[in-house]
């Protein structure tokens, strides 16, 4: 299947929406895909994500990145640049979010990777920001086989189930993280320090968004370095 958007069918049966999908053309004598779903950040399915879809797919993968506003921005929430229009609309929706309901919507996305002849049945949820705090969620209360999360907000407020964590999570941090702040790392560091689950990554110098290419505190040392660890972690389900 050819790069490019598809719809997936909501869980819930309110209807269906967008997503990116890449993957690398089926060859029969290779072995299917492990499945990806990127979480997005708040400017819903930007150049960014696009972009590291197709790097997922260059590696094998089978990757989709659904568009988590749709309930409330129909039919697809692309914003392009973080300019101020874009960054209020951007706030404005996530205000509006619910996140269980994006959980679920992450679970039709992984269903559809599932039901997809090409794809294998391993699977695993990478997010940013906003996204970074849904697969945190998912990596609790979904059946993936990883979970990727980078500079997640809110996660110290979602533990409740981290007990639920049964399957390799990976959590990347900038140490100056102005949303993610030294208290809330040190609580991370200590909920999660005799689990044999999830691996937290600090990058010194590195601020909140420094994986995200073109972003104001993208910082190509860290973000290279955080690549490479979710890569081989996603190489080795």
């Amino acid at each position: 299947m050819p790069s490019g958007y598809i719809d997936i069918k909501s869980s819930d049966n309110k209807g269906s929406f967008k997503a990116y999908f890449a993957s690398r053309p089926y060859v029969s004598d290779l072995p299917r895909p492990a499945g990806i779903v990127i979480a997005q950040e708040i400017f819903g399915v930007s150049p960014f994500l696009k972009e590291m879809a197709n790097r997922y797919a260059a590696h094998g993968f089978a990757v989709i990145v659904p568009d988590l506003f749709w309930r409330q921005e129909d039919p697809l929430t692309e914003l392009p640049d973080q300019s101020e229009i874009a960054t209020q609309k951007a706030f404005d929706l996530y205000k509006n979010f619910d996140v269980e309901k994006g959980v679920d919507d992450i679970a039709a996305s992984l269903r559809w990777l599932r039901e997809n002849d090409n794809v294998s049945g391993k699977t695993a949820v990478v997010g940013y920001c906003l996204g970074g705090l849904l697969a945190f969620k998912s990596g609790c209360q979904l059946d993936i086989d990883a979970s990727i999360s980078y500079y997640g907000v809110g996660i110290e407020k979602a533990l409740e189930n981290k007990a639920m964590i049964r399957k390799p999570m990976m959590l990347h941090i900038g140490e100056q993280d102005s949303l993610v702040g030294p208290e809330t790392q040190e609580l991370l560091k200590k909920e999660f320090a005799d689990s044999s689950f999830v691996k937290i990554n600090s990058y010194a110098g590195a601020d909140h968004g420094f994986a995200r290419t073109g972003g104001v505190n993208y910082d190509r040392a860290a973000a290279e370095i955080s690549d490479m660890r979710t890569l081989s972690l996603l190489k080795n389900l």
